[in-house]
């Protein structure tokens, strides 16, 4: 293959798969594609150390001058469609699967107020089978109280609902995403990426080696839009490869 020496514009439409590095061990496998609105690639930061001349009839001006790294490569990103995993990285969390089984909890105890939201000792409750009584057993109407299933709140909605002491309900078979969010959390990543060249409609191939990212930036669950993040770090030369990233242009059509 011939490089060709003609200038040429580039244009790209990129997928890009996650893998997790385990300490040194890179990737053995792949997330899905990520919906990377951003990638931003920075390169060394270099600034010139320069040897200025103190002789007589050249003061002031340049013997030498060199290019002194001052900073490592990084990247920026920002994304709005992922893995659990990579948004767990997002907002700086331990991903755990939680399973909860079924059970039925008879007379539990509650202090209730008007009003106000009590919590009860389970949630994900069955928005069925649920019972409040008095101390003295007399059954409350649902009407008089509200129950939040998913939280596992009961609230009396009057005086009525208020005279209520015991509540029977069932738990609900649940499987739980767990997201232990807002931590100081970040990974080695790489990223695998394939892309076409828009221009001269060739394929392409753009692999960042290894990565240190963690998240940065706001998550606004309220806003009515798409949750999206942002990802920063510096880029690492594993002992493997000889540059921290590589961009691939193929002979392929696209």
């Amino acid at each position: 293959m011939t490089i060709p020496v003609a200038s040429r514009a580039t244009y790209l439409n990129c997928a890009f798969k996650p893998g997790y590095w385990s300490g040194d061990v890179a990737p053995t496998s792949f997330y899905d594609p990520v919906n990377f609105t951003k990638l931003e690639i920075t390169s060394q930061t270099q600034e010139s150390d320069d040897l200025v001349s103190n002789i007589e009839g050249s003061i002031g001006e340049n013997l030498a001058s060199v290019q002194r790294p001052t900073e490592s490569a990084k990247l920026s990103a920002e994304l709005n469609y992922m893995s659990p995993q990579m948004f767990a990285l997002l907002i700086g969390a331990d991903l755990s699967e939680v399973a909860q089984t079924t059970g039925d909890i008879t007379d539990e105890a509650v202090t209730l107020a008007v009003g106000l939201w009590v919590p009860l000792a389970n949630k994900y409750l069955s928005s069925t089978g649920m019972t409040l009584k008095t101390a003295a057993d007399a059954t409350v109407d649902p009407t008089h109280y509200a129950v939040d299933t998913i939280n596992g709140l009961i609230k009396a909605l009057d005086s009525t609902g208020a005279t209520g002491t015991k509540f029977s309900y069932s738990k609900a078979a649940r499987k739980v995403e767990m997201h232990k969010a807002g931590k100081a959390k970040s990974a080695y990543v790489m990223l695998v990426g394939t892309g076409t060249e828009k221009v001269s409609q060739k394929r392409c191939r753009i692999v960042v080696h290894k990565a240190s990212l963690a998240g940065s930036g706001v998550f606004d669950p309220v806003t009515g839009k798409y949750v999206s993040g942002t990802l920063e770090g510096k880029l690492i030369t594993p002992s493997t490869e000889t540059s921290p990233w590589q961009y691939e242009s193929l002979d392929l059509d696209a």
